[in-house]
């Protein structure tokens, strides 16, 4: 058996940190030059990066759980020490985790071109991205893209040859890089072709963060609650500016006077499901975020934890 605790110290949770962006220098307990690689699968790519550059810092972002668990026995195999992953759609969590001028480099490979048109907005390097890129890397910091695609690698050229913050290079037919992924050898050897792009930040972009700054818990104490303007909030959606957020479904504990929301909140195109605890306590009630999930405490979730309260005051 692996030692979990070993693989799990790899594993950075945003949700708990109370100020955004993070202090990187301090996760790491160093001053060096970060590097990023977004969807790195099971993660032999970044190990072997990690492991032969010890003076950078890595950090990863993947959406699945077993590849997030893969990447950190590498590690942890290899005693790897300057890398850490992250859960979660790093187009938006980028923009909130990083200062600006923080990243040396950006590295994607192989990633899903979402070929058809109606999810054209899924594909990774889209403009308000790019943008975002143009905060957090450092003047001279470096995209790297690797594909297979040959239209898609082109498509991602004419998007940053766009963009007055970066400076493309031409694409790079069947390029060769002294570490591949195990796509990319499979894929030498069957003669597939592969596409390399690479552009550097030679201007500075500044973008709206969604969080920024000290992120405090909230919670609200009210005296009594009104049962049924609780119950009419379900499938309420509840807007406010860029802030909106629905409730999608109530769970009752009659028996020890508590109640359970599932609520989805956004903030801009920052979207969120979680639970909001509503219990009584000796002289009161007290309506918070749930600790079975933890959201990233933008103003949507804020929001929606204010709102309800003041809704279902009696």
């Amino acid at each position: 058996m692996h030692d979990k605790i070993g693989v799990l110290k790899y594993f950075i949770k945003p949700q708990y940190y109370d100020i955004y962006p993070l202090n990187w220098n301090e996760i790491f307990g160093n001053k060096r030059k970060i590097y990023v690689e977004i969807g790195f699968g099971s993660g032999e790519y970044m190990a072997a990066l990690a492991k032969e550059n010890p003076d950078i810092n890595f950090i990863g972002f993947e959406t699945s759980l077993t590849a997030l668990y893969k990447a950190q026995i590498k590690f942890h195999k290899n005693n790897i020490k300057n890398a850490r992953v992250i859960q979660g759609d790093a187009r938006l969590l980028i923009r909130e985790l990083f200062p600006s001028n923080s990243i040396s480099k950006l590295i994607v490979n192989f990633p899903c071109p979402w070929p058809k048109e109606r999810h054209k907005e899924r594909r990774i390097f889209i403009t308000s991205f790019i943008n975002t890129l143009a905060d957090v890397l450092k003047k001279g910091g470096i995209i790297e893209l690797a594909t297979d695609v040959d239209w898609y690698a082109q498509e991602v050229y004419n998007n940053f040859k766009k963009s007055e913050f970066f400076e493309p290079e031409k694409i790079i037919e069947n390029f060769n890089r002294p570490i591949k992924t195990k796509y990319e050898l499979k894929w030498d050897k069957e003669g597939r072709n592969k596409y390399l792009f690479i552009a550097k930040k030679i201007k500075h972009n500044k973008v709206k963060r969604v969080l920024e700054g000290v992120s405090e818990l909230p919670h609200k104490n009210i005296r009594d609650i009104n049962i049924e303007k609780l119950k009419e909030l379900k499938d309420n959606h509840i807007k406010e500016n860029n802030l909106s957020f629905t409730v999608n479904s109530i769970y009752e504990d009659l028996l020890n006077d508590r109640f359970l929301l599932k609520v989805v909140s956004t903030d801009n195109d920052f979207m969120q499901q979680y639970y909001i605890s509503i219990y009584k306590k000796t002289k009161d009630w007290l309506v918070k975020l749930d600790s079975t999930t933890i959201p990233y405490r933008t103003p949507a979730v804020k929001f929606s934890v204010y709102k309800i309260a003041e809704l279902i005051e009696k």
